[in-house]
């Protein structure tokens, strides 16, 4: 008895090319996070959302006013909550306007065409803006240090609201494009969601002088628990729920006392996260 032991030739020709394995999801991110920065630093107008958010730090060096918590001055206050408008800056306004144009230009149709996932291609963006925004959250700390001498308390906590705000206001921003048709209108769109972010979040003006129901309000959007969590993280004191009256807590204690604030900024990024079933990829799509 034998038996025959046939092995099948190597297929020739351009069927018998070996196919290539297909690229991950975390391979295509950081290969489209390398393009981002590509792109951030050869366009105007990208530079110009990146670098103008550091007007926002010029202005906390300037500010003069009483502060509210007793050994924390005013200017601390204002340079420790400026990431967070560096990260409505950038994250609304700059996706916003990137997400129509790509649009407009059917790069975004293409992107899907070709089988690259969204994950890939939001995450990309998001750890861009959040590399961008960690650079920059560098300047009024560096201020902070070099001039009273003042190093974070919980830096763990800051970096938790700045990954958890970048998110946020990186799909908020991508979301909002459905209301674009182009990225002229974007630009103009987008002004509009970030000063009632920026009017709410109590870097301009205290929550607390505003009257009860409106102070409730700002405190449940994305950006006043943020700037909460960044003051709190860095000052080492319960600022939650109000600068008046604010008194030290470090470890557990400050830990405990933020929970409201984080609860609320994991609630708008679960949020943005869904807002992404809207997104746009065609312009031709119905808006």
């Amino acid at each position: 008895m034998t038996t025959h032991q046939t092995a099948a030739a190597p297929p020739t020709g351009a069927s018998g090319a070996r196919q290539r394995r297909p690229v991950g999801a975390l391979r295509q991110t950081l290969r489209l996070t390398r393009t981002e920065f590509t792109l951030i630093h050869r366009y105007r107008t990208a530079l110009f959302f990146v670098l103008f958010p550091l007007v926002f730090v010029f202005l906390g060096t300037v500010t003069e006013g009483e502060s509210p918590i007793p050994g924390i001055s005013y200017e601390t206050l204002a340079l420790t909550g400026s990431p967070a408008a560096i990260v409505m800056m950038i994250g609304i306004m700059h996706v916003s306007n990137t997400y129509a144009a790509r649009r407009e230009q059917l790069i975004l149709k293409r992107f899907r065409a070709s089988g690259v996932p969204p994950v890939a291609l939001f995450g990309a963006t998001t750890l861009s803006v959040l590399a961008v925004v960690l650079l920059l959250t560098a300047v009024p700390v560096g201020v902070l240090i070099a001039g009273p001498g003042e190093l974070p308390t919980d830096p763990v906590m800051m970096a938790l609201a700045l990954v958890l705000s970048t998110v946020t206001m990186v799909l908020l921003g991508a979301a909002s494009t459905r209301l674009a048709r182009n990225a002229e209108s974007a630009q103009m769109i987008s002004m509009v969601p970030f000063l009632v972010l920026y009017l709410s979040s109590g870097l301009m003006l205290p929550l607390e002088i505003l009257p009860d129901e409106l102070e409730t309000v700002c405190r449940l959007l994305p950006m006043a628990p943020v700037v909460e969590l960044l003051r709190g993280g860095y000052t080492g004191h319960d600022v939650f729920g109000g600068l008046a009256g604010a008194s030290p807590a470090t470890g557990l204690e400050l830990w405990a006392a933020a929970l409201p604030s984080l609860a609320v900024v994991l609630a708008w990024t679960a949020l943005s996260v869904l807002s992404l079933r809207y997104f746009r990829w065609d312009p031709r799509q119905p808006m």
